[in-house]
Formats: structure tokens, sequence, C-alpha cells
């Protein structure tokens, strides 16, 4: 009977005794089984606006500002200002009379004074002491000093059938040659071997009248009709 007791005390120590090491394994379990805890995720850092980026968002308009200052002062400098344009326009008129005035100074036999002031321009007409000359009220003109020409003018106007002289005194001819309905109107000096020259069309114009009221025969006694 002890005997028994024994083994059955004996038997409930072992139990007692494994109480512990279940308790141990069962928490080593528990452990091994739940997961492990996940760290929560740092918040995202707030973007920095730094000066660097101010300065590089503003920097294109910064740009443009300077380009379309830099445009307009290098427009500003090729528009002439208005003294300089005053001064070339003056400079302009200046050349202008003295070329009227060069003209009127070799062929003053050919017109009076009066006509001459009605001239606004002369330019060379491309060959020696030739000009094409012309104003609002009188036209255009062609003056040439040249002997030669002189000449064969004198004879055009002498010969032609088609030519009409008002004046000729072998020296001074006035007169006009047709070819069609256009009218060259000539004064010729032979002694200076001066030529002046004007086309006109006979529809708007009757060349006599043209010449009388461009003064041509003023001083002179024009032969009759």
């Amino acid at each position: 009977m002890r005997h028994v007791s024994a083994a059955h005390s004996l038997a409930r120590l072992a139990t007692v005794a494994l109480i512990p090491a279940l308790l141990v394994g069962c928490g080593s379990d528990d452990t091994a089984d739940t997961p492990p805890e996940t760290p929560a995720p740092a918040a995202p850092a707030s973007p920095t606006v730094t000066s660097t980026s101010a300065s590089s968002t503003s920097s294109p308009a910064a740009t443009t500002s300077a380009s379309t200052s830099a445009t307009s002062s290098a427009s500003e400098s090729l528009e002439p200002s208005s003294s300089s344009a005053t001064t070339t326009s003056s400079a302009s008129r200046s050349s202008r009379a003295d070329s009227v005035e060069d003209v009127a100074d070799i062929f003053g036999t050919l017109a009076p004074r009066s006509f001459f002031n009605e001239l606004e321009e002369c330019d060379s007409a491309g060959l020696k002491d030739s000009y094409n000359c012309s104003g609002p009220e009188v036209g255009q003109f062609q003056f040439s000093k040249s002997e030669t020409k002189a000449a064969q003018t004198t004879q055009l106007l002498e010969e032609l059938k088609s030519s009409r002289l008002l004046y000729n005194d072998d020296v001074r001819l006035v007169g006009w040659t047709m070819f069609g309905s256009t009218a060259i109107i000539t004064v010729v000096d032979n002694d200076e071997g001066l030529v002046m020259q004007q086309m006109t069309s006979t529809d708007e114009q009757d060349p006599k009248d043209k010449i009388r009221e461009l003064g041509l025969l003023d001083g002179v006694d024009a032969a009759e009709e």
C-alpha cells in the first residue's frame, strides 16, 4: 500500500515538475505564432522650397524681361532721332537746290530765270554735261551741253517737215518736232552748244501754248503763224 502511494506521489511530482516546462513551451509557441510588429512607415519629409528653386522659377521671367529690354534698346538705337532726320532732310533740300542752281548757271541762256525757279531737282542723266530736271509746274526737261548735239538738233528743227520753229536767229532756236501725238519742245543755243528739250502730249496741250507758258519766248520776237 505504501509502495503504491509512493509511486503515485512520484507521478504527481513528475506532473507538477512538467507544468512549468509546458508553460514555457506554450509561451514560446505563442511568440512564434504572433507575427513581428511592422514598424509604422516614416512620414514623408515635406518638400523644402529653397531660394534656389524660387530663383530657378523666376529665372525665365527675368530672362524674358531682360531680352525684351535689350530688344527695345536695340530697336530704339536703330530709329533715327528727329534731329538726325531733320538734318538729313535739310541737307537733301540743300543739295537739290545746289544742283538746280548749277544747271541754271550753265543753261541760263535757254530760258528765263523764272523758269529755273520752278525746278525742284536736277540729276545727272548719265552722260557728261547732261541733266534731267523737273518741277511740279513745268514738268521734266533734259539739258545737254554739247556742240555736236546742238548742231544736229538745229538741223532737225530746220529740215524736218514735222518740225515747227517759233524763233530762229541762227544762234538761238525755239520750236518743236512732232512724232505722232508727241511733241518734243526744243530750245538751242548754238554759240554755247546748249540744248533743252521736253516731251509733251499734243492731246493735252498745244506745244506753242506750252512754249509761251514756260516763258521760252520771253524777250524775243517769235515768228508769226
